[in-house]
């Protein structure tokens, strides 16, 4: 009777080991959440490069846009623009941006049009805008720097050019007239905003008190400016004689009492 060969059974597949709390299972759901979450780093932070490059082109060589990714604070300049503080991608976060993220966290606000000086001794108007996820998450920040030490020194210059040397609470007035009438009204003008209301509705003493104004202005060292006051005033131009001698005769008795 021929030998009956064994049947020889499959190698048993060894037993999984067991999945313990320092072993997670990776799900495709956190897979996927993990892609999602690279993907939009990457356009948040392609849009901020780009945003960079238009900022720098639109205020020119007096600027610096410097794209900061906090997941390396060491080196978190991914994308510059410009070169006013000389750094370079891979240099790290500066203190400012360090100090504001550490106490703000995800609830940190953008700082806007703070003064900063460069080594060099530039000074610079400066913002932080913080970069967020759609979560909310922080997760780096675009920072502008704008010199300001040419415009500084300008503004120097623009302040000694720009500057008068009107005695204090005298009003300077000049007009360019291009006949004689219109230098008569200028100067009653004038006469009038001192005075504060127009001839025609004042008192007596309001009246030589005007008068007393429209000397300090110069305007009797114009020919015909007494009867042209006096159609103004609506008094004869003897009365306006009167005034003009009785802001005569009080302007003596001033010296005299000094």
């Amino acid at each position: 009777m021929p030998k009956q060969s064994r049947k020889i059974s499959p190698p048993r597949p060894a037993a999984a080991p067991r999945r313990t709390a320092r072993t997670p299972r990776a799900y495709a759901p956190d897979v996927e959440k993990i892609n999602c979450r690279v993907a939009e780093a990457q356009a948040i932070f392609a849009n901020a490069k780009r945003m960079a490059g238009m900022v720098a082109r639109t205020l020119g060589p007096f600027c610096e846009v410097a794209v900061h990714d906090f997941s390396d604070l060491e080196h978190s300049i991914i994308h510059i623009e410009g070169s006013l503080t000389g750094r370079n991608v891979g240099a790290p976060a500066t203190n400012m941006v360090t100090k504001a993220w550490r106490q703000g966290g995800d609830n940190v606000q953008d700082i806007i049009a703070y003064a900063a000086t460069t080594p060099s001794g530039q000074t610079l108007k400066s913002s932080i805008s913080f970069l967020r996820t759609s979560e909310g998450e922080v997760i780096g920040a675009v920072c502008i720097h704008f010199d300001l030490t040419d415009l500084e020194r300008f503004q120097g210059v623009l302040h000694a050019l720009l500057r008068f040397e009107n005695a204090p609470g005298k009003e300077m007035s000049e007009a360019f007239p291009s006949c004689l009438g219109e230098t008569s009204d200028a100067i009653i003008e004038t006469a009038i905003r001192r005075a504060g209301k127009h001839p025609a509705t004042m008192t007596r003493e309001e009246k030589i008190n005007f008068v007393r104004i429209m000397d300090e202005e110069g305007a009797f060292l114009i020919k015909g400016m007494v009867q042209y006051l006096a159609k103004a005033m609506r008094v004869s131009i003897y009365t306006v004689y009167n005034y003009m001698r009785q802001v005569k005769d009080d302007a003596n008795r001033e010296t005299s009492a000094n």
